[in-house]
């Protein structure tokens, strides 16, 4: 009951105001009518799960460590949200034969078609980089062929986040090809070790495929900076929110194979480029500038100057009335969480909860007062609400075109050096040849 209900709350309205864009791709690679286990990488705690299965057809399962479930009431609202406790060596040799148990009702699930998520690196790390894989899914899956017969089908799926710890920011899920766990079954019944070692191998590949990975941690600042200048190239409807298109990722992912593929091959051009990239970035922020405004033409947008003053009145009722959602959620999040890990799950489930215990009182008193016609005036708190998201949006959008066509007016030369800097970035960025499959180490 509780899952169904943030079902119908989050993905059409808290996933809406929270991620900027949602890219939810590949979809068709996944069989449905499978028990299936998605084995994902993981970077932002419980709400990697909640956003690959949030727009799936059938209900998503979930796994969890088992001393999440001490409490009662968290053991009750977790069952309710179709997680399950997993005993890790961790929490004591003792409890770990407990699993069989766990693992019964994980059976049952998929024995009716259905699906778990797991994350098999075991480690919520927020890096663009994927961690080895622990055997307990491709144990999980084995069983479930050799004592059940099921015919398990596993698909890696990639979750790549902008900036998994922030508000009104980017997420990209990409599912990989499925494979049958009865392909491995052989090998299982003759070497399990080695069964075990070709799965999370198989789903290792699959993640390779679908994550933006940066090898090397001393790479992460140049990919950061050079994947803000390919965000930067890509113009999206401004007030398009869902995406099904892998167009964004896979450019993404070329930026970050390349700089991989180029820092195992030459450092020396890897260590010029990187010199390019900081004078760049340097000027720009010296000037006060931001690249997407030497990326794109330059456009005065008339048309948005005129919405941000017609739209004062909105954004000034909007703002006034979700004041405590806009602030209160935010200002929780930074006192009572350190962990980055764990902000935007916090995030988002102070927001989901304070939004509506603070329309449902807004319908009320709209009710009393006005009667039924308060009706529309209630309905209309979120949705203004959601406008002064874009308002502000627009806003700091059109102050820094502001800025950039100022400055262009006074200094045409150096709106023209950045130009130039920027296009010779770019051409040594597309120059690199990657081969047709990246191998990672």
């Amino acid at each position: 009951m509780l899952y169904r209900f943030l079902q119908f709350i989050l993905p059409p309205f808290t996933f809406r105001v929270y991620y900027r864009r949602i890219f939810y791709s590949n979809l068709n690679r996944v069989p449905l009518d499978k028990p299936i286990l998605f084995v994902g990488n993981h970077q932002n705690s419980f709400l990697d799960g909640i956003l690959v299965g949030s727009y799936l057809t059938r209900p998503i399962h979930f796994t969890m460590r088992a001393d999440m479930f001490r409490n009662r009431l968290a053991s009750f609202l977790l069952r309710e949200l179709n997680v399950s406790p997993v005993y890790r060596l961790e929490e004591g040799y003792g409890n770990v034969h407990r699993n069989t148990e766990a693992f019964n009702a994980i059976y049952d699930i998929l024995r009716k078609n259905g699906n778990y998520i797991m994350f098999s690196e075991g480690v919520c790390i927020q890096e663009k980089r994927i961690h080895k894989l622990r055997k307990g899914t491709a144990r999980l899956a084995f069983f479930a062929a050799e004592q059940y017969g099921l015919d398990v089908h596993v698909v890696p799926v990639g979750i790549n986040y902008t900036y998994p710890a922030q508000f009104r920011k980017e997420v990209m899920i990409s599912f990989h090809d499925a494979f049958s766990i009865r392909e491995m079954i052989d090998l299982y019944k003759s070497s399990p070790a080695k069964a075990f070692l070709r799965f999370n191998e198989k789903c290792t590949e699959g993640l390779k495929k679908e994550v933006i990975i940066i090898e090397d941690p001393k790479n992460d600042w140049l990919a950061e900076e050079l994947l803000k200048m390919e965000r930067n190239n890509i113009v999206h409807p401004f007030f398009r929110w869902m995406f099904r298109s892998d167009d964004r990722r896979m450019a993404e992912k070329l930026v970050a194979d390349r700089i991989n593929h180029l820092s195992q091959e030459n450092s020396q051009e890897r260590d010029s480029l990187e010199a390019r990239v900081r004078e760049y970035t340097g000027l720009l922020s010296r000037e006060g500038l931001k690249d997407v405004n030497i990326a794109r033409k330059a456009d005065l947008g008339w048309l948005r100057y005129f919405a941000l003053i017609a739209g004062i009145p909105v954004f000034i009722a909007g703002y006034v009335l979700n004041l405590i959602p806009f602030l209160v959620p935010p200002a929780l999040t930074k006192k009572l969480i350190k962990d980055s890990r764990f902000t935007s799950g916090f995030y988002v489930s102070a927001g989901t909860v304070l939004c509506l215990i603070w329309f449902l009182l807004g319908f009320a008193i709209a009710v009393v007062k006005a009667g039924w016609t308060g009706i529309p005036i209630a309905a209309a708190i979120p949705l203004l609400g959601y406008l002064a998201l874009f308002y502000r949006e627009n806003f700091r959008e059109r102050l820094d075109r502001f800025r950039f066509v100022m400055k262009s007016l006074r200094n045409k030369s150096l709106i023209q050096d950045l130009r130039n800097r920027r296009m010779e970035i770019q051409k040594v960025l597309n120059s690199i040849e990657i081969p047709a499959v990246t191998v990672y180490p």
